[in-house]
């Protein structure tokens, strides 16, 4: 058995290992926001099955995928269309984002316990409900208040008991920002340091 300081400095090095991977995958996820994800999945989700809602070419699904692969256990179920760059200009083809998805998460080894929805949020939580319980839930689609709180209130009744959500981008997207302060009872706030979460204390009424 590892002593704690041991356990420590092994986690350390290993989220500096996946931090230098993940580096070269195109997004806005800060180091600390994905150090979060990773430690909600691999340590504290009570279950190990995540949803991401909003991929694009992967970067928090690597720290999620490795978080898992760390585990020893679980799937990451990628949710996106696939289909815009930040230029606004048109797709050369219709899988060209999805392809890169794809190869970035090949590329570091990361794919394997990776499942890629494509369709739209709302349309992905209709198909689930026959599924397992989500241990960790990752809104970071749409910032529109009107399509987070779809995200969030589709999603959310799936989520388990004891279970944790996190949010992309409160304080600088109108939208995230005001739905946490809608949350209902049974959502304590839990962190808000790199990510906003929130860890389902009941069953919803």
């Amino acid at each position: 058995m590892f002593m704690s300081s041991e356990k420590d400095r092994i986690d350390e090095e290993r989220i500096e290992h996946l931090y230098r991977m993940v580096s070269s995958v195109p997004g806005w996820l800060e180091r600390n926001e994905g150090e979060t994800l990773y430690r909600l999945a691999r340590y504290k989700a009570p279950v190990p099955t995540v949803v991401e809602l909003g991929s694009w070419k992967g970067k928090s699904t690597c720290w999620l995928s490795g978080a898992l692969q760390d585990r020893g256990e679980g799937r990451v179920h990628a949710v996106d269309l696939w289909n815009w760059k930040p230029s606004g200009k048109p797709l050369d083809h219709p899988d060209e984002v999805l392809d890169e998805f794809k190869q970035n998460l090949r590329k570091l080894g990361l794919g394997e316990n990776v499942e890629t929805i494509r369709m739209k949020t709302v349309d992905a939580s209709r198909k689930w409900r026959r599924r397992s319980p989500i241990g960790l839930l990752f809104i970071d689609a749409s910032h529109r208040y009107a399509a987070v709180r779809e995200d969030f209130e589709y999603w959310s009744p799936m989520v388990a008991t004891g279970g944790y959500i996190a949010f992309h981008d409160v304080n600088t997207w109108q939208g995230p920002t005001k739905l946490v302060s809608e949350l209902p009872k049974w959502y304590v706030k839990v962190r808000t340091k790199g990510l906003w979460v929130c860890r389902k204390v009941m069953e919803e009424p």
